[in-house]
């Protein structure tokens, strides 16, 4: 089973889309191709909403970065029935082929979950992360999503969920692919990332596959180019930042037994990122227990308004069923 993770707006689409034509079964049905990505998500319909519900249920976000976020959806996986219905999903993938991909930027808040439905099915999991500019993956959420969320918040979730996905993938056969070099020369950058995740993505495939795929790649589809200067970013975040992507970078290309310096790096920004995110906590306290209580206010509100719209029906239910009694007992 090959995991495509990273950041979702960082290419995981297009390398998914590679390797399904190049025969890895892309589970059916996906979600539906729209303007923001005319090509297709390569995304199973199932997976994507079986994620939605597990986030909703340990109140986590896709774009989260809280540090304790990846305690609270690594505990999704010791629960029987969401185990018990992944088990399943997987061994009707299985049944229809013997490779799979599965990608959804939601993915990785579950990947104890995911590992343990994998080893009940007797599958390897394989783990292929895309990296992308972090100024561009903020660019193209921006045109996908709107703006709703500040740059801030959006790449201190996406230095989240990059170190938590780094973390939590190093015993298993992985590659870094930047999005750049996919672009550019997919046949190469997918055969330097098949080098270590071995996927047999190029032995195993026709050349009609093969050519099938190299029709899917269209540089002409990257629309975001941006650099660090557009995100405004605080000076301590910007250098965290900037740190997380150049340090990931380094394993590209680079075998396990190679990693060992760029993890502690990693594993180092990872407590800085922790520290800084409990400090500014600290100091918006009084700020975000604001917040809070004005939308408790707003939701209490609106809970009163909606209870005395509906007296005026609900004394007219009370009225026809009183009328109903009577007139059952009279008769």
């Amino acid at each position: 089973m090959l995991v495509v993770a990273g950041s979702g707006r960082s290419g995981t689409s297009l390398f998914t889309g590679l390797t399904g034509r190049l025969g890895v079964h892309i589970p059916k049905p996906e979600v539906s191709a729209n303007r923001s990505n005319p090509r297709g998500f390569g995304e199973p319909r199932w997976l994507v909403d079986y994620h939605n519900e597990l986030l909703a249920s340990v109140d986590v976000v896709v774009e989260d970065g809280r540090p304790e976020a990846w305690e609270l959806t690594d505990k999704v996986a010791e629960r029987g029935e969401s185990l018990d219905r992944l088990t399943s999903w997987l061994e009707e993938q299985f049944g229809e082929n013997e490779r799979i991909v599965v990608k959804d930027p939601r993915l990785a808040w579950f990947f104890e979950l995911h590992r343990a439905a994998a080893d009940r099915v007797g599958a390897e999991v394989h783990v292929a992360t895309m990296l992308r500019h972090p100024a561009e993956v903020m660019r193209s959420r921006e045109i996908a999503y709107g703006t709703k969320t500040s740059n801030t918040t959006r790449v201190v979730g996406w230095m989240t969920m990059m170190l938590g996905t780094e973390l939590r993938s190093r015993d298993l056969p992985r590659a870094t692919v930047r999005y750049d070099e996919l672009l550019s020369d997919w046949r190469a950058a997918l055969s330097q990332a098949d080098e270590t995740i071995r996927m047999e993505l190029f032995d195993r495939a026709t050349p009609e596959q093969v050519a099938d795929a190299g029709d899917l790649v269209d540089p002409t589809l990257r629309r975001s180019v941006a650099e660090w200067s557009e995100l405004e970013l605080p000076p301590r975040l910007l250098d965290l930042a900037t740190r997380t992507y150049d340090t990931y970078g380094r394993l590209v290309g680079v075998p396990a037994a190679e990693q060992g310096e760029t993890r502690a790096e990693l594993d180092a920004i990872q407590a800085e990122l922790t520290a800084y995110y409990n400090e500014s906590f600290d100091v918006a306290r009084t700020r975000t227990g604001a917040n809070v209580r004005r939308e408790k206010r707003k939701t209490a509100r609106r809970v009163r308004e909606e209870l005395r719209a509906a007296e005026p029906e609900s004394r007219v239910v009370t009225w026809r069923r009183t009328v109903a009694d009577k007139l059952r007992r009279s008769s």
